[in-house]
């Protein structure tokens, strides 16, 4: 069996278990669950999108986890060349290269939104005033101004700060410390929002389901929601499980990271339901949700000021987690595949980060005016990425399951290490990932061609 890397004796491995879930939470916990989940959320009318939400991401959510977990602990490689070591002479790498390529994508618009994040947690502590008065003017000031460029390049050096340390060092050292700041920092969100006066009809918005307007629509966003929030066809779980000890408990793993994901995200609707009801705003905002609406909401609140600070700190950390694991997918890549160096891939991805990354940046500003295929450069990237890279990879991946790794060998994979456990999770996961995984799929991917 042909193997194609060169590092493989001195592979690195998260130290703990605990350490993997943090790293993996991280990744998903990202600006998806915060700012995409409750825009999305607001808009599909709160606890029926929830609802419908909660069973995408156990019916095709899980399945297509468990897929590319097992493939990278298998293989203890990443992305291409676990698919090169699994199926030596097929074109399965493909999946994997696109998935590199996805994160890569990824990687040069991210850093523009982490910036945002970044900056505003400034902007809260030195130009409350300012950030405040007119929140959708002050907003469109910044992402156009030079700060965001200052904060982008930011975020992007202290991700790679982070990376350049390695897995157990930088990875999972910092993971086990950010993700529990992010979870304290959530709660106090959660308890102050939820004890305004009027914070009961977000509460009642987010979890009392009326199906009565719920469109098809909304379904669609839950359905492509439960894929993205995940962290799914990026390469990103196959990457940090090719790290994986195979004595670790992968079913636990899978569970933790299920659980933890669809928690925060149910929090981070706690922290900005209720205070955007109490303070008489509307949810149903859109995009604009996080860094327009919830400054004007906090203006309005006792303490205003401090909660604006810890908001923007949280999606700050958010944001830094998932940047770490994207930037990490096609590192090692280079590191496994043409053996080189970790601190030469770092040299390599942060030049086409900024390279390919900077107009993301100026899309909102000197580049405004600049297209591709009617789309600023910005959301070009992000919708090239999101709506088309990322299912494809994803698909090809559960085709590989079925046709070439074998759905047994999967879920063999899946159970090891397990000690009993996962027995249910593992009994559903041939029907899911034959049936249920790859037509929801294909259903999110027509979804982008616009066939409906």
């Amino acid at each position: 069996m042909a193997v194609f890397y060169f590092m493989l004796k001195k592979r690195e491995q998260f130290g703990s278990q605990f350490g993997l879930i943090m790293a993996a939470v991280g990744s998903a916990v990202g600006l998806g669950n915060i700012w995409r989940f409750s825009y999305i959320a607001g808009v599909n009318g709160g606890g029926a999108f929830l609802v419908v939400y909660l069973l995408c991401v156990l019916l095709i959510g899980l399945p297509v986890l468990i897929a590319e977990l097992t493939i990278g602990r298998r293989s203890g490689l990443s992305t291409v060349s676990a698919f090169r070591e699994l199926a030596p002479g097929t074109f399965w790498w493909v999946a994997g290269a696109i998935g590199v390529l996805a994160s890569t994508a990824i990687a040069c618009y991210y850093p523009a939104v982490a910036g945002w994040s970044l900056g505003y947690v400034f902007e809260s502590i030195a130009n409350w005033s300012g950030m405040t008065a007119d929140t959708a003017a002050a907003f469109g000031e910044f992402s156009a101004g030079p700060k965001s460029y200052i904060f982008a390049a930011a975020a992007l050096a202290l991700a790679m700060a982070i990376l350049i340390r390695g897995v157990a060092a930088g990875i999972e050292k910092w993971s086990k410390m950010l993700m529990p700041a992010l979870g304290g920092i959530m709660v106090i969100l959660v308890i102050r929002s939820v004890t305004l006066p009027g914070a009961g009809a977000g509460v009642a918005f987010l979890l009392m389901p009326d199906f009565s307007e719920f469109t098809v629509g909304g379904f669609l966003d839950a359905l492509g929601h439960s894929f993205y929030s995940l962290s799914l066809g990026m390469g990103v779980m196959i990457t940090y499980a090719s790290y994986m000890k195979k004595s670790a408990n992968l079913a636990a793993a899978t569970t933790s990271i299920i659980a933890m994901d669809t928690g925060i995200a149910l929090l981070a609707g706690l922290a900005i339901f209720p205070a955007v009801f109490a303070m008489g705003l509307r949810p149903d905002e859109g995009p604009g949700l996080v860094f327009v609406t919830l400054p004007m909401a906090f203006t309005q609140m006792p303490f205003g000021q401090i909660f604006c600070t810890l908001f923007f700190l949280l999606v700050f950390i958010a944001a830094l987690t998932s940047l770490i694991s994207i930037l990490q997918v096609p590192l090692a890549m280079l590191e496994d595949r043409f053996g080189i160096s970790r601190r030469k891939g770092l040299a390599i991805i942060a030049a086409v980060a900024v390279c390919f990354g900077a107009p993301s940046v100026m899309a909102f500003g000197v580049l405004k005016d600049f297209s591709i295929m009617g789309l600023d450069y910005f959301t070009f990237l992000d919708r090239f990425a999101n709506n088309i890279l990322l299912p494809i990879s994803a698909l090809l991946g559960i085709l590989f399951i079925i046709f070439s790794f074998g759905v047994a060998a999967s879920r063999k994979e899946f159970l090891e290490g397990a000690g009993g456990g996962g027995r249910f999770m593992s009994a559903l996961y041939p029907i899911a990932v034959r049936t249920v995984a790859p037509a929801a799929i294909v259903v999110i991917i027509l979804r982008a061609a616009g066939v409906f």
